[in-house]
């Protein structure tokens, strides 16, 4: 019983970081100049839901009964953020699977570039990276383009590793950012620190075949910055920061 509560909590807490995970992060404020100096957002300040069936004042539509399936359902993606095609076996997740056959995300060269189109490719890169996480458990590809400041978008990378390690999954996961045109410049820090609209899929979580969380969909274009930083001929991302009215 106790392992069961335990579990559902956990599952809980992961579905109330899950839709920040793309722009919500953690930088390092107390080391000036790093990567991760810019203002910092926790997860519990992007729209989610927190305990298991219970709804934040600042979400989005949160369904406050999670134990049902629930009348929606994450949006599946004609092709990936990069522009990448499904291979014709892929089954995406289901209330009886975990995805299946699901393609690795390949970084366009275009992301590789230190301009606003280069960190936009960059972006849509690291969407299908995250993405790629939710669906298979695999958290390598998000790593690798993650800021070792950002330490919630590492622990919620922990996070998935555990819900997968248990046999559990999550579908959904899915979360665009597309960078609002004109505001590409560097700060002194060297950080780029670029305004983004938001769209996510929304995120569900199975725990022994059972829904125990979930995070509805929601889009926002005025809430958060994205922080990039291009170093050693490549992007990284380092973390969200609220945006100035």
């Amino acid at each position: 019983m106790g392992d069961a509560l335990k579990r559902s909590k956990f599952a809980a807490s992961l579905a109330a970081l899950a839709l920040g995970l793309t722009l919500a992060g953690c930088g390092d404020t107390n080391n000036p100049g790093s990567e991760g100096t810019a203002t910092t957002v926790d997860g519990s300040s992007s729209p989610s839901t927190g305990e298991t069936g219970a709804e934040s004042s600042d979400s989005p539509a949160s369904t406050p009964d999670p134990s049902a399936s629930g009348d929606w359902w994450p949006e599946q993606p004609d092709k990936m953020a990069t522009g990448q095609e499904f291979p014709d076996d892929y089954e995406p997740a289901s209330l009886e699977h975990p995805a299946r056959n699901v393609p690795k995300p390949v970084m366009p060269e275009e992301a590789k570039q230190e301009t606003e189109a280069g960190a936009q490719a960059f972006l849509d890169y690291r969407t299908d990276a995250v993405w790629y996480a939710f669906q298979t458990g695999d958290t390598q590809f998000a790593r690798e383009v993650t800021s070792e400041h950002c330490e919630k978008c590492l622990d919620e990378l922990d996070r998935i590793d555990a819900i997968y390690g248990s046999g559990d999954w999550l579908a959904g996961g899915l979360e665009r950012a597309k960078i609002l045109g004109g505001a590409f410049s560097q700060g002194a820090d060297g950080i780029y620190s670029l305004p983004v609209q938001l769209d996510s899929s929304g995120v569900k979580v199975f725990e022994e075949g059972e829904l125990t969380s979930q995070q509805r969909p929601y889009s926002t274009d005025s809430e958060f910055n994205g922080n990039l930083i291009f170093k050693d001929k490549k992007w990284k991302y380092v973390t969200a920061s609220p945006r100035s009215s």
